[in-house]
């Protein structure tokens, strides 16, 4: 969400448009991404945490100039307080012009928690069919999602999330490098990579069962997150820990060798709070195939686009070892599948595409 919000505020300050990103976090200047220049500014409302995630916003003199301003209003969601900004700078102003950023349906847990996240959802959507101008989103998958939750077709917009220009520039320089390589020996172990937050829904554990079972891979997690220490045990329970490696959190520099390196990145989520990926377009514009698994109202098996490529009418757990086996006995296959990578990142995800998008978002 952060990546999208900084390209579209990038690219709206290179037009002309003076801009300012506005966060219900406080911005520590630590986390900057030197592939990332911003040339906008950044503020941050005074909020109340509630846990981890809920953040609602106090009573403020920045709140008021947010709330009572004229300006466009781009909103990203999920976020309730963001949705409580939204509705009251409606409120305040009218006529003003607010979009929503749709970046994920949430998958409820079970249990009160569920409960309002629900709540909370059942609220965003009935606020996206009569509250706002546009509903910007970035898959195809998520729009129809949204049309069938009754926001009106016109409302919605898909843009695709997009990379940096260095950032494009240097997986570019990759792809090109990896083009030259020699097809890999069948008796090599396939080599994959997981980029991500090590959480429960993200699935690293089915990952490690499948090397288990094909003894034909080896695997790289990058990430660090709660689950870190069960799923290391996990690998050293399964006597396979010399084929899984855990490196933590790395350097983008550490990042793009893996990236050259790999032969697959494997994102294995099972709940459509993980929609789109970008790490899927950081793979494939390196020219390194991603797979990730088809979820209802999510999009990151859209992104990918292997499915169709390797024949199969979906991609889920039930089919992980089959996928990754069929792709180390057929190096030819995996070749192939690296060039559709990078064409299909090409042709549907670079920034040329993105910008022509944009403008058109920018015309309705």
């Amino acid at each position: 969400m952060e990546r999208v919000a900084h390209e579209l505020a990038s690219a709206w300050q290179a037009s002309g448009d003076l801009t300012s990103t506005i966060s219900l976090q406080p911005y520590s200047p630590s986390v900057d991404d030197p592939s990332l220049p911003v040339q906008y500014r950044r503020n941050s409302l005074p909020s109340i945490h509630f846990g981890r995630q809920l953040l609602i916003p106090l009573p403020s003199r920045r709140l008021w100039t947010v709330l009572t301003s004229a300006e466009v209003l781009h909103v990203h969601l999920p976020c309730p307080g963001l949705l409580v900004v939204s509705v009251l700078a409606r409120l305040f102003k009218p006529s003003r012009t607010i979009r929503l950023h749709w970046h994920a349906f949430l998958q409820p847990p079970r249990g009160p928690q569920g409960g309002l996240i629900s709540v909370y959802q059942w609220l965003a959507l009935r606020w996206a069919g009569f509250g706002v101008q546009a509903v910007v989103t970035t898959s195809p998958v998520v729009a129809e999602a949204l049309v069938q939750e009754g926001v009106k077709p016109q409302k919605v917009v898909v843009l695709p999330c997009c990379l940096g220009e260095l950032q494009e520039q240097l997986y570019t320089k990759i792809a090109e490098e990896r083009r030259h390589w020699h097809l890999r020996n069948e008796q090599q172990p396939l080599r994959l990579l997981f980029i991500g937050r090590l959480d429960s829904y993200k699935r690293v554990d089915w990952l490690i069962e499948a090397c288990v079972e094909t003894k034909v891979a080896e695997l790289h997690v990058v990430g660090d997150g709660p689950m870190r220490l069960q799923l290391e045990r996990m690998a050293q329970a399964c006597e396979i820990n010399q084929v899984v490696v855990f490196h933590g959190r790395i350097s983008e520099n550490e990042k793009l060798i893996l990236l050259r390196d790999s032969d697959l990145l494997v994102l294995p989520a099972d709940c459509s709070n993980e929609a789109f990926g970008i790490v899927q377009l950081e793979a494939m514009a390196c020219g390194v195939p991603a797979l990730a698994f088809d979820i209802p109202r999510s999009g990151m098996a859209w992104v990918s686009g292997l499915r169709e490529f390797l024949g199969l009418p979906y991609l889920t757990c039930n089919n992980l070892v089959e996928s990754i086996e069929l792709l180390s006995r057929n190096p030819k296959l995996l070749f192939e599948a690296s060039k559709a990578a990078q064409c299909r990142y090409l042709d549907t995800f670079s920034r040329k595409i993105w910008q022509v998008n944009l403008v058109a978002l920018l015309a309705r």
